[in-house]
């Protein structure tokens, strides 16, 4: 079985969680605080794994990556408030499909160009840079869509519109460097645990003063779908990510992920406030299509890797310098 088969049902199940987490969270956020709802769901998710690593190993040891891993660890915690950041505000404006579009569809265009930027040796293949266009065109399509009113929300305004489509822009670059750095820690050595661990100091420090100086923070009131978030859309989700980072390069990862605005498309179904839009479906089910041709082109390439490894021939070279004795000299 070829690494990216092994990492494909963890990713998978990444998928569908995001998309869970991006239709609950945006139902939420009708009467939530995108702020609080963050600052309660991290603090939740980083108690619950340094809790778990610590049982493990102790609590110096699950703190060991931020000394022996500076760079990589403040990396990922700056990626991920950036991330949660924006996600939370963008669903504020925008419907989860059209988020999830945005922002992790983007990831695979961003990926092929950074990638090898930022882990040297790495490789990307034509048509997962042909894939990664197409799927950067239908994004601009999609947020035309969403400009002119023709996504699920409807008529949005275009300063609210173009709003939500910068922050999932900037989701999405976020997205990337989140998922090489994961990739670079697991390289490192490190658990999904331990990563875990150590990844969202940065977004409980930020989230929380800015909670305080909020004027109706809603504290009581996120501390229930904060836990659910932390559980399923922070703790589990990222844990299936980082799991299956450890088989496969980023830029599957990266095309994995777009498969999650098909799963917000059909779970915002179940959203009253929100209409079926053909644009969005359409746009959807062609980045869905590209993921799958990506996907298949890196399998068959390792696939290929693999048996020439097999194959290839064996050469002995004969050790010079070294004589046999002398029978004769004795």
């Amino acid at each position: 079985m070829s690494n990216t088969l092994r990492g494909l049902v963890p990713l998978l199940a990444y998928a569908v969680l995001v998309a869970a987490t991006d239709v609950f969270a945006g139902n939420r956020l009708v009467s939530l605080s995108p702020i609080t709802l963050g600052a309660v769901s991290f603090t939740f998710a980083a108690i619950l794994f340094i809790g778990l690593s610590a049982g493990r190993q102790g609590l110096r040891s699950a703190m060991r990556p931020v000394r022996t891993h500076r760079h990589d660890v403040v990396a990922i915690n700056v990626m991920t408030a950036v991330v949660w950041l924006t996600l939370l505000y963008a669903l504020k404006y925008l419907e989860p499909a059209v988020v999830s579009v945005v922002a992790f569809a983007i990831g695979p265009a961003l990926t092929v160009l950074l990638s090898p930027l930022l882990r040297r040796g790495s490789a990307v293949l034509v048509s997962e840079l042909v894939v990664s266009v197409g799927i950067f065109f239908l994004i601009g399509l999609l947020s035309w869509g969403s400009v002119r009113g023709l996504s699920g929300i409807g008529e949005l305004g275009t300063g609210k519109a173009v709003l939500g489509l910068v922050l999932g822009i900037v989701c999405g670059l976020a997205c990337v460097g989140n998922t090489i750095y994961s990739k670079r820690l697991s390289e490192a050595g490190l658990t999904p645990v331990s990563t875990l661990a150590v990844r969202y100091f940065l977004m409980v420090a930020v989230s929380w003063p800015l909670v305080a100086l909020s004027d109706n923070p809603g504290v009581v009131a996120a501390l229930v779908p904060g836990a659910g978030i932390a559980l399923i859309g922070v703790g589990l989700q990222n844990y299936l990510g980082q799991v299956g980072i450890k088989y496969v390069e980023p830029i599957t990862a990266a095309l994995l992920d777009t498969l999650s605005p098909v799963c917000a498309f059909a779970l915002q179904l179940l959203d009253g406030r929100l209409q079926t839009s053909g644009l969005t479906l359409a746009c959807v089910l062609g980045i869905t299509a590209l993921v799958g041709v990506g996907v298949v082109a890196r399998s068959r390439h390792e696939t290929r890797l693999a048996r020439q490894e097999r194959l290839a021939p064996v050469i002995d070279f004969p050790v010079t310098g070294v004589t046999e004795p002398d029978a004769h000299a004795a």
